[in-house]
């Protein structure tokens, strides 16, 4: 269990909830939207809205090249290309499996931590947490070892989250979340807009209310709001401990998906499911104070 306040607490559901819920709005978007302006536009909407906040509590952006090139890194590494490979897999796999892969997140960040670092204790409870989440995705992607394709984008998405995620946590301590925030989406807008105009992914079709408004959504809640408090934690209990929300999210996504959008679920993903919590559990089994997982 992660120690905090009432209010912590509060705010990272808010933040898992929101993130659960931005598959949903993504599938959503995607009806009037290419997959390279969904993120454009998510990313530059989220860019304004933090950098009204960042003038409005008059904080500065920093102009140290060394900073600024980690902003930079960050980015394109930890904003632009995991949300366009996410994205672009929802074009072929559904919200409900995408939300579900995602949650791989943690366990890259727990293994960067351990194995790369030497931040985390790896012991015989996490490995098998480990072992036993992987084998719930390989089972949601198909069974056996058919882990391939869109399936393995959006996992591969979730490993390039937790690298961003550690280099954050080690790179930018002395940066204020906002700051992060705002330096990592406006980087990224910079990346995306010349990338998705030379490959001709710069346009719009018909574009209807729902799916505006949902993409709206994703600029506002789930990029804007949710990095915000992302930030805040992973500065407060570390990136081990800040990555856990992604665990959480599969009950959002999973409700949505099957309710709103009819996205049934065969009996394999079910179990699938029930393996990755499973894993869940016994990886979670140690306790995860803020004094631990700080050091990832």
């Amino acid at each position: 269990m992660i120690r905090g306040t009432a209010r912590d607490h509060a705010l990272y559901a808010a933040m898992t909830s929101i993130w659960g819920a931005s598959f949903f709005f993504t599938a959503l978007a995607l009806r009037s939207f290419n997959p390279y302006m969904v993120v454009l536009v998510r990313m530059a909407v989220a860019a304004a809205v933090l950098g009204v906040v960042v003038r409005a509590r008059g904080l500065s952006v920093p102009r140290e090249r060394r900073t600024l090139g980690h902003l930079l890194v960050l980015g394109a590494g930890n904003m632009a290309l995991p949300f366009t490979l996410l994205t672009l897999a929802q074009e072929h796999v559904t919200s409900s499996t995408a939300v579900v892969l995602s949650a791989t997140t943690p366990v890259f960040v727990f293994l960067i931590a351990s194995l790369g670092l030497r931040a985390e204790r790896f012991t015989v409870g996490r490995l098998a947490g480990i072992g036993t989440a992987f084998a719930g995705m390989v089972l949601l992607a198909g069974g056996g070892v058919e882990l391939w394709g869109w399936p393995l984008a959006v996992v591969a998405s979730s490993a390039l989250f937790a690298s961003g995620n550690v280099y954050t946590r080690r790179r930018l301590p002395h940066l204020d979340p906002a700051v992060i925030a705002f330096g990592q989406i406006a980087a990224a807008v910079l990346c995306l807009l010349p990338v998705t105009a030379l490959t001709g992914h710069l346009e719009v079709g018909e574009v209807r209310p729902v799916p505006a408004l949902a993409l709206l959504e994703l600029g506002l809640l789930a990029s804007a709001a949710a990095y915000l408090l992302y930030f805040r934690f992973i500065l407060r209990w570390g990136s081990t401990a800040a990555s856990v929300n992604t665990y959480l999210q599969p009950f959002v996504g999973l409700l949505l998906g099957g309710l709103v959008l009819d996205e049934a679920m065969s009996g394999r993903q079910w179990a699938a499911l029930g393996v990755i919590l499973a894993g869940l559990l016994v990886f979670g089994a140690a306790r995860l104070s803020p004094g631990r997982a700080r050091r990832g």
